[in-house]
């Protein structure tokens, strides 16, 4: 009991004090989205070592990518406490200006990681190999958390009650655009020539700091963008051939909707892939027997509409995104058999709508 209390907690603080990225736009020195340059900083370990790392998985496990898109839906920007994949499981209302830019990004990203991760395959190298680099990539952030367990001051927008005890130069990054500096972080010192040089009383208050001057723009990071969309639109492409191939075509990528009004319409199992799942029970007739369907959201929102002539035994397993399942007994008074409902949440929120009673 003590030792899977210890990992439970072990793996939240790995959460809460996860890295996150910083931008070239930010400060960083980042070549993409500021994935290991985040890693570093918040490990106090060279970035370079971590991109090394994703290179050598890439060209060696070949799950390099998979890995690299986890990282980048779970961290979020510097100055911010929402990720690409939280925003995405949040409703656009309930975003600020910065999040939203995280969601419409987090929808690609989540895209391209099934399409490379080989979620979709069976038991093809490219599953396996996604796999071995994802686990490769968590086996290492749990070797860093327990190396270096607190974060530098001023690095994560959620402060967390410990950080480093020594400080940490984060004077060259800038939050994103809307967002404030995290709070922890300390300016460097003003100029001050009575405290700390007495002999130096008689000089001149120095004049403005130089400005900096602009970075030189760099080609090879858009040569990256360009090689990763390449590799992304012809993993979609492969994709698409092989389902048109396999006469399957458009069964994964598109939204779903199902009505039964009668017992022999309806299914056992609703299984929704990437877009809206809705299950409208609400034309459903008295059972003769008792009924086990599950509703199975995938990538998207799932929307169900209970019955409201037919006695109904909710359950509910949530997924990663707002839920309003509210687990029970429906319509009681009822005539016919249960509907045994089982609603689980996938990536999106999930909607039951209850008759008006």
């Amino acid at each position: 009991m003590t030792t899977q209390t210890s990992f439970t907690g072990t793996v939240r603080q790995m959460w809460d004090t996860r890295p996150p990225r910083i931008p070239s736009e930010q400060g960083g020195n980042a070549k993409i989205a500021g994935v290991c340059e985040g890693i570093g900083v918040r490990y106090q370990i060279d970035p370079t070592l971590v991109r090394v790392l994703f290179v050598v998985s890439l060209f060696t496990l070949g799950g390099g990518l998979p890995a690299y898109l986890l990282a980048w839906l779970a961290m979020p920007r510097y100055g911010m406490s929402t990720a690409p994949a939280q925003a995405v499981a949040r409703r656009k209302e309930e975003l600020t200006p910065p999040e939203r830019k995280e969601r419409s990004t987090g929808w690609w990203l989540i895209i391209f990681f099934v399409l490379t991760s080989g979620l979709f395959t069976s038991g093809g190298t490219l599953a396996s190999t996604g796999i071995l680099a994802i686990m490769a990539l968590l086996a290492a952030w749990w070797a860093l958390h327990l190396r270096t367990p607190q974060p530098p001051a001023g690095l994560l927008a959620d402060a967390p009650a410990r950080v480093m005890p020594d400080p940490v130069d984060l004077s060259g990054y800038r939050p994103a655009e809307g967002t404030d500096f995290p709070p922890g972080r300390t300016s460097p010192p003003a100029w001050d020539p009575l405290g700390t040089a007495p002999f130096a009383w008689d000089l001149p208050d120095p004049g403005p700091a130089p400005r900096p001057q602009p970075r030189k723009p760099r080609i090879w990071p858009w040569v990256a963008l360009g090689l990763l969309g390449t590799l992304g639109a012809l993993t979609v492409l492969g994709g698409v051939f092989g389902l048109w191939v396999g006469g399957n075509y458009g069964d994964i990528a598109e939204d779903r909707s199902y009505a039964p009004a009668a017992e022999a319409e309806l299914q056992r199992h609703y299984k929704g892939e990437i877009g809206d799942l809705v299950v409208d029970l609400r034309q459903l007739s008295e059972l003769d027997g008792p009924r086990d369907v599950t509703v199975e959201g995938g990538i998207g929102p799932v929307t169900v509409f209970l019955p409201g002539d037919v006695p109904v035994a909710l359950a509910c397993e949530e997924g990663i995104g707002e839920t309003d399942c509210t687990p029970g007994s429906y319509n009681d008074d009822a005539s016919g058999e249960t509907l045994e409902l089982r609603i689980e949440g996938g990536i999106g929120p999930v909607r039951v709508t209850a008759p008006a009673r």
